[in-house]
């Protein structure tokens, strides 16, 4: 499994098949980007992302995400290769919901999961959470979403509450400065 730790690192685009892929922050002009990248993943990644069986991305998600406001932090990951040069694999968020409190989520196009990406995105925004100042990052899991909560405790201690096959995890982030 290749790990993705700089901006242009390389990432497996196929076998014996590398392309650099940029982490960048989401900006309008990824709008349509967002949404042929959604198009290209399945029903069930998309569900695994909103939890109900979505046919296109919600539009007041994407307008959020895209706004540049300090309460939703999104970024975008994308190669070079695409119809208009880059081409968006990948959505991640950070979106305040509360004081010190944000709500994480990750959409990567199928064919670019399980290569380092996730790890990658998931970083960057518990960095950027806590150079926000923000204390707690949560996100809602269904039960076979529950590795996430691995993923989560290389950064701080978890806490998981579960009911009826969903679950919300809670990040505890180290108090700095």
């Amino acid at each position: 499994m290749n790990s993705v730790t700089l901006p242009g690192s390389p990432l497996p685009a196929g076998p014996g098949e590398l392309v650099p892929v940029e982490v960048r922050l989401a900006a309008p002009a990824d709008r349509t980007g967002l949404r042929e990248m959604f198009d290209r993943c399945s029903l069930p990644t998309r569900y695994h992302r909103f939890h109900a069986p979505v046919r296109a991305i919600p539009e007041q998600y994407l307008a959020e995400a895209l706004s540049g406001s300090p309460f939703h932090h999104a970024l975008v990951a994308g190669t070079g290769q695409g119809p208009g040069g880059e081409r968006i694999v990948a959505l991640a968020s950070c979106c305040a919901f509360a004081e010190g409190a944000a709500e994480l989520g990750l959409l990567i196009e199928d064919a670019w999961q399980r290569n380092g990406l996730g790890a990658r995105l998931l970083g960057d925004l518990v960095a950027h959470a806590g150079a926000s100042g923000l204390r707690v990052l949560e996100a809602q899991l269904l039960a076979e979403q529950a590795w996430i909560i691995g993923a989560l405790r290389r950064y701080g201690p978890c806490r998981s509450r579960w009911s009826h096959g969903e679950g919300r995890v809670s990040l505890r982030l180290a108090v700095t400065g």
